[in-house]
């Protein structure tokens, strides 16, 4: 046991990169004595009040010169990441007993702050009647949540044309739901039930993960309490997509990192068949397939296969309906492109740009997306040094995605759908004296960005 600001904890697990050989801690005293060597350091830097957290804060272990010209995978060990997989996760072994309870607080957590935001538009809009005017505003199941509920209950003949622009992995699992007796005409409530547990199936599965990524406990509980609260988390108590398409993504992952590449494949097909950023996940697989010893051997390479195409056939299999059905296959793709959502492609310069002198012109909705979009781009670099590559090529493709649309609205819940960026934010933000207070601010801020959502003044 080590004792850290976050209380008693195991130590992480130490694991050899893939093709490196172990050699018995007998074999290592030179490194032994290193290690006692930086342990010593360590009490003497924690007495001076310099290091607060059981990994290094990542701005000041970056802004070392020393670690700043080092290899990524010196920084990595200098968190206590390593290049493999722990070898409990990897082995199927259980889940930590305290996972669940912690992602049940937070989960909760992130019900009362969406509760508060809805009591506070209540109040908001009974204040404006009292006056004489009227407020509009929405609910969990507004914006494109009425369209999941909507396809639902009438398919998409029934829910208009607009409707293709949404896959149909969310709204088909409702629909068959609600075939079960006592649920027919229920879809919204079942949509906010299913998307409800799949939100907290996402935190344990993040835990997880964090846990494979050699995450220490002290770090895994803030991916835990930053995947409930981070500011655009509200949508994960909304009838929206989000939660399934995080599910899927993080079990990929999960999966591709473990090396059980058929689940990886399952977990592809989901992905392309739940959100048309689910075609970005061929990138992350076939780098993981394509990752340590290589065969010839069938089994070795057929479900590697399987996991990279697996997101393109599950795209694939709703455009030849589309265009089996409304012959415009493209069409739930290209109905993206109109201004009023994504917008056509443009320089990602050019749309920052415009973006924050939207700002100086009394759009400051529009302006509220350009310090998250810098802040993701620094956390893509710091992603790069930190995590295995998949995860900042699959982040870099869903942020050029992002900026690469004239219109911003929603920037904030694609990248947050984008898990690895939480991944980071929860390195780093370790010290002691940082974390409270940030978890706080975004928690305060989830509040804000769902009061103005639900008041029709920002687009989730």
């Amino acid at each position: 046991m080590t004792e850290t600001p976050d209380g008693p904890q195991e130590a992480g697990p130490r694991f050899e990169g893939y093709g490196t050989a172990v050699v018995p801690p007998a074999e290592r005293p030179a490194e032994r004595r290193a290690t006692g060597a930086h342990r010593a350091t360590r009490r003497e830097a924690e007495r001076s009040g310099r290091y607060t957290d059981e990994i290094d804060n990542m701005l000041v272990v970056l802004a070392d010169p020393s670690i700043a010209r080092g290899a990524a995978g010196d920084t990595r060990r200098r968190f206590g990441l390593f290049d493999g997989v722990a070898p409990d996760v990897e082995r199927g072994g259980r889940l930590a007993t305290w996972y669940v309870p912690e992602a049940a607080a937070a989960w909760l957590a992130g019900r009362v702050v969406v509760a508060a935001a809805l009591g506070l538009v209540h109040f908001l809009t009974g204040s404006v009647a009292d006056d004489g005017g009227r407020l509009d505003h929405t609910g969990l199941l507004g914006w494109d949540a009425g369209w999941y509920e909507s396809i639902a209950a009438h398919g998409y003949g029934g829910a208009g044309e607009e409707s293709r622009r949404f896959f149909p992995l969310l709204p088909m699992v409702v629909r068959g739901l609600c075939a079960l007796p006592g649920l027919a005409g229920r879809e919204g409530a079942v949509l906010l039930v299913i998307v409800n547990a799949l939100a907290f199936a996402l935190t344990v599965l993040l835990a997880r993960l964090a846990r494979a990524e050699g995450f220490a406990d002290a770090a895994i509980r803030r991916v835990i309490w930053l995947s409930a609260l981070a500011p655009p988390a509200f949508v994960l108590a909304m009838g929206y997509a989000e939660a399934p398409a995080m599910v899927c993504a993080v079990c990929a992952f999960l999966a591709a990192r473990s090396g059980r590449f058929g689940l990886a494949a399952l977990a592809g097909l989901l992905s392309g068949l739940c959100r048309p950023l689910g075609l970005l996940m061929v990138a992350p697989m076939l780098i993981e397939a394509v990752r340590g010893p290589r065969s010839t051997a069938p089994r070795w390479w057929l479900p590697r296969l399987a996991a990279v195409v697996a997101p393109v056939a599950g795209a694939g299999a709703y455009v030849a309906w589309s265009a089996a059905t409304y012959h415009d296959g493209l069409a739930p793709l290209t109905m993206q492109r109109d201004a009023a959502r994504h917008g056509a492609t443009g320089n990602p310069l050019t749309v920052l740009w415009d973006a924050a002198q939207g700002t100086l012109h009394g759009n400051v909705g529009t302006g509220l997306h350009v310090p998250w979009l810098l802040l993701s781009l620094v956390a893509l670099v710091l992603m790069a040094r930190l995590l295995p590559a998949s995860y900042s090529v699959w982040c870099a493709l869903v942020l050029l995605t992002v900026l690469t649309g004239s219109n911003l609205d929603s920037s904030e819940r694609y990248l947050f759908g984008a898990f690895p960026f939480v991944l980071v934010a929860a390195l780093a933000l370790g010290r002691r004296t940082v974390w409270p207070f940030a978890l706080a601010a975004s928690a305060t801020v989830m509040t804000v960005y769902a009061t103005l959502a639900f008041t029709l003044a920002y687009v989730p």
